[in-house]
């Protein structure tokens, strides 16, 4: 039994109202079920109950075990010195107010409708990874795209909050986080953390100052740490040694060292010392980031516009002191295709709820929309179960479908669950 199901069973007042008591024996009778809660504090508020003949307006607050008020230590939160009502599906121990006073307590348990319990349990013992696959053909069209829409703007909504809070230790400079935003997006998982550790430790105006692209590899190698070893090759030690000259003028601080990155269990093309390249040459293409970023909107001009050739040592190289005969110069189109989705679309949703303008998330939205569709073992999944997935757009939702309801099974926190329960 989860508690989300129960605070379902309250909002949708799925149970026998009829001759409603506490467990004190008290008459119940709801008059409003209140306002459901998703911040911190009581699960819904403004609820407005007869107990006993008295008429209150107050919290009530959802546990599956009564005992789970102390549990979670509501008796020294004074948040819920309002609850009014205690709506539980097993009474284990009496709960006291602040007071010594009994809190009238609802027992559920044997009052829920049976067809909806049954159907709640049913799917909640699927042995499969996605709880509804086998029903997933009985859920209307209109509601698993409604689920959809909502799961991609929540993902939207999540990555554009981690913007935010990046813009907010710039204070407020976008150009600077839409810098830093690109280097994590650049580092693709492996190395996010450490490139955007690197980018804070070279400031994008710093950056800027030099024209050449040479100069902003250097900047960014000497900060990387990358450098900090005996190197043989006439290429890095150039850039090091350019490095401590500026690193003096500009009065950088220590970078990151060497052994913060990840080579091993890593393709070659997403080796440091193949991004910190293209990530310099995206800096010498562009020097207004943000207004690149804010400005998309043709797919395929955006597209274009994230396609750089880095210098040519890099052609050969892959690494310093080791040549290579595999040529990696660029960005391939999957990893451009990659920047504008965990990059541009989270910049776009962070400027929408920053200016209070929607017109940014459509943007956001219609991006997704025009670009081709991920391909994971987690989609792949979704359409042998035959869900159409045709764009980005889909694959996003999707996977945070998966990750946060699926996974975590949240069934009847999601629109597609909640109708197979309430069916």
């Amino acid at each position: 039994m989860q508690e989300s199901f129960l605070h379902y069973i309250w909002k949708n007042q799925l149970f026998n109202k009829r001759q409603l008591q506490t467990v004190a024996g008290q008459p119940i009778e709801i008059l409003h079920s209140g306002f459901h809660n998703l911040h911190a504090g009581p699960d819904f508020k403004e609820a407005k109950l007869s107990i006993d003949g008295l008429q209150w307006v107050g919290a009530v607050e959802i546990h599956v075990k009564s005992s789970d008020w102390y549990a979670h230590n509501h008796q020294t939160d004074e948040n819920y010195d309002g609850v009014v009502l205690h709506v539980v599906f097993e009474h284990d121990k009496e709960v006291l107010d602040q007071h010594g006073n009994a809190i009238p307590t609802l027992l559920l348990k044997g009052l829920i409708k049976p067809g909806v319990l049954k159907r709640y349990e049913a799917l909640m013992l699927q042995p499969a990874k996605v709880l509804c696959e086998s029903q997933l053909k009985n859920v209307r069209v209109i509601t698993r795209l409604s689920m959809l829409e909502r799961a991609l703007v929540e993902r939207i909504n999540q990555k554009s909050a981690m913007v935010l809070a990046l813009l907010e230790q710039n204070n407020g400079s976008w150009d600077e986080t839409a810098y830093q935003w690109l280097a994590r997006g650049m580092g693709f998982k492996t190395n996010a953390e450490q490139m955007l550790c690197l980018a804070q430790s070279v400031p994008i105006k710093f950056i800027n100052k030099h024209h050449q692209l040479r100069q902003k590899e250097a900047l960014l190698f000497g900060a990387s740490g990358l450098l900090n070893v005996d190197l043989n090759d006439s290429y890095a030690n150039g850039l090091k040694e350019e490095y401590l000259f500026l690193k003096q003028k500009y009065n950088l601080k220590e970078g990151l060292s060497y052994n913060e990155w990840h080579f091993a269990r890593v393709r070659p093309a997403n080796y440091p010392t193949i991004r910190i390249p293209q990530l310099a040459a995206l800096l010498a293409k562009h020097s207004q980031l943000f207004q690149l970023f804010i400005e998309a909107e043709e797919i395929k001009n955006l597209q274009k516009q994230l396609q750089v050739e880095t210098a040519e040592y890099w052609s050969a190289h892959h690494r310093f002191d080791a040549a290579s005969s595999r040529k990696v110069n660029g960005l391939s189109k999957s990893s451009i295709n990659n920047l504008i989705i965990n990059v541009t679309v989270p910049l776009l949703g962070a400027y929408a709820r920053y200016t209070a303008n929607d017109t940014y998330m459509e943007q956001a939205v219609n991006l997704l929309s025009a670009m081709p569709k991920e391909q994971n073992s987690i989609v792949k999944q979704w359409q042998d179960l035959g869900w159409n997935v045709s764009s980005a757009f889909d694959s996003q939702g999707l996977l945070q479908l998966y990750r946060f309801y699926c996974s975590n099974s949240q069934c009847i926190a999601c629109n597609i669950g909640a109708e197979l329960i309430k069916q």
